[in-house]
């Protein structure tokens, strides 16, 4: 998966090359849908200026069209150089049957227009902090989705992408589980990266230079407590009693069971019941 960051990022790299400019880009990596299924794709979000060789800021703009057959033609070429490594589905076993049956199927990918979404640009500089930040540490499942723990069953709450109503999917214990623990990353793989000059090898240099211009002071970074992040993000009080909704106040905390001890009794938990 290492690749899909590099062929993405090229896409508009390639066409900032051609103007001459350097352009800033963030990317996440998401394997999940919305029901724990393996989905994957990747979010890119974009500067709205670049920085040409005089180290002015010009505003970027990127072509749909060469963006998309960018995209489609590594894609395509990333499956074609990786026959002997990928794992097939079911669906594909006839296509899958000989490198010539691969190279033949993957051809027709080329007359086929590939879904890649341009979202409007964010309006303020909160709205894009807290899209990015969405994407930094954003888990498969928000909590606030899960319904109910019944009879070893979890249920939870998903937008139905075709019908857009809200559906509720119950799955057993060991299903959930296996399909949350598909969406964690191996150890060391970054989910965030970063190009043009927003990179580590470029960034120190370079935002230094895009603040002078937009007249920005840097300052230093707000410190948040668990509390506040928690209701921002999960829309959920950590100070607020679940039983009474009364306003609780922290007075110290105790150090629990160890992470073995959880997992082995892991329907307590969900049942809120002591360990």
């Amino acid at each position: 998966m290492n690749d899909l960051f590099s062929i993405a990022a090229n896409t508009l790299l390639t066409q900032a090359k051609t103007k001459k400019l350097i352009i800033g880009i963030f990317s996440a990596l998401h394997t999940y849908g919305r029901k724990l299924n393996f989905n994957c794709h990747i979010h890119l979000a974009l500067a709205e200026l670049g920085l040409d060789k005089h180290e002015n800021l010009k505003k970027f703009s990127f072509k749909f069209a060469s963006l998309m057959k960018q995209w489609r033609y590594g894609i395509i070429k990333l499956l074609r150089d990786n026959y002997d490594r990928l794992i097939y589905p079911s669906e594909l076993s006839d296509e899958a049957k000989s490198i010539q049956s691969w190279n033949a199927f993957l051809n027709t990918q080329y007359n086929r227009h590939w879904n890649v979404n341009i979202a409007k640009k964010t309006s303020h500089k909160k709205h894009t902090a807290k899209y990015l930040g969405s994407y930094v540490k954003k888990p498969p499942i928000a909590a606030s989705r899960l319904k109910e723990y019944v009879n070893g069953n979890v249920t939870f709450s998903y937008l139905d992408h075709n019908s857009k109503k809200h559906k509720e999917l119950s799955l057993t214990q060991t299903e959930m589980m296996l399909r949350v623990l598909s969406h964690v990353p191996e150890k060391y793989f970054k989910m965030v990266r970063y190009f043009g000059f927003l990179s580590t090898r470029l960034r120190g240099d370079m935002l230094l230079i895009i603040y002078e211009k937009l007249e920005q002071k840097v300052g230093k970074p707000a410190i948040f407590s668990f509390a506040a992040m928690t209701k921002a993000f999960m829309k959920v009080d950590p100070f607020e009693c679940i039983l009474c909704g009364s306003r609780m106040v922290f007075s110290g905390f105790t150090r629990g069971v160890k992470l073995g001890q959880l997992v082995s009794a892991i329907e307590n938990v969900a049942l809120l019941k002591p360990i």
